[in-house]
């Protein structure tokens, strides 16, 4: 009986192995990852859309286009679109996950256990939201800046990867990636280890990149992203990146799950973040 219950136990292992592996295959390779033309990827993605607007600013305005992380859209990230229209600017948040029925247990579970929608299939969703924006006559298109936390880090990183050698996105299948309009790129405590793909593959030619990183991080190690940096910087990308000592992994999060020890609601770095957002959209109209 206990051997039959170590064969049964073995074989639920193995399987779960081989199915991670097969995600793990196919987000480097791209095969079996969904595929759209980028007019039904915007079609499927703008119901996942918000824009939010000043009241009386002068238009067109620049905007920040907000990319959620692997919980999904958080309070945190319309507080943060609430400061950003305050100052006068234009916050657009990005839902990956609404759009594609993907609940909070479901991406708890699945996308961030990197079992279901990684990096480079929803890069997808970053030029399918670029052309949404642009379509809109209230927002400067030449003043964009995109940020994004954790799974949206490594979304945008991703992105930046296709983009820099002018290839198609896996989940494209007519359009190549491009980043026109985007003056800059924020990835916030993004996951940058295998299997991401940007590391190496960030050139010369890309908006610059910045990367804020937490002193802290037990969910994404800062030294996969230090060595993105050094190889990004090699291959001649614009690209920076700083540790912000004493935080951890969602620092800006104030509903982080409490029992977590791996993440600490810090609100003077949560200020300082949105400061830095705010002061890179006033130095875009410079």
């Amino acid at each position: 009986m206990l051997r039959r219950w170590w064969i049964w136990t073995g074989a639920a292992l193995l399987g779960l192995v081989v199915i991670y592996a097969a995600t793990i295959a196919q987000n480097l390779s791209g095969i079996f990852v969904p595929q759209r033309t980028l007019d039904a990827q915007i079609a499927l993605l703008r119901p996942g859309v918000e824009a939010r607007l000043p009241a009386n600013a002068l238009r067109p305005i620049p905007a920040v286009l907000l990319f959620h992380g692997c919980g999904g859209q958080r309070p945190m990230h319309h507080s943060y679109a609430d400061a950003i229209t305050e100052a006068g600017f234009a916050a657009v948040l990005i839902d990956s996950f609404a759009p594609r029925r993907i609940g909070r247990f479901a991406a708890m579970t699945q996308v961030c256990a990197g079992l279901r929608l990684q990096g480079q299939e929803r890069a997808a969703d970053v030029f399918a939201a670029l052309e949404i924006v642009r379509s809109m006559p209230e927002i400067d298109s030449q003043r964009l800046v995109l940020a994004g936390w954790s799974h949206g880090g490594w979304t945008l990183l991703d992105a930046a990867s296709f983009a820099g050698i002018g290839d198609q996105p896996s989940a494209l299948v007519d359009s190549p990636g491009y980043l026109h309009g985007v003056v800059r790129i924020v990835a916030i405590y993004p996951y940058c280890g295998f299997p991401a793909r940007a590391s190496g593959r960030l050139v010369d030619g890309l908006p610059p990149i910045e990367i804020i990183l937490a002193g802290g991080d037990m969910v994404a190690p800062i030294a996969d992203c230090e060595c993105l940096a050094r190889r990004a910087e090699a291959t001649g990308a614009d690209l920076s990146y700083e540790v912000w000592s004493g935080v951890t992994h969602a620092f800006d999060d104030p509903d982080a799950p409490a029992l977590d020890p791996r993440m600490s609601y810090d609100a003077s770095a949560a200020h300082r973040l949105r400061d830095r957002l705010i002061s890179t959209l006033r130095e875009s109209q410079d």
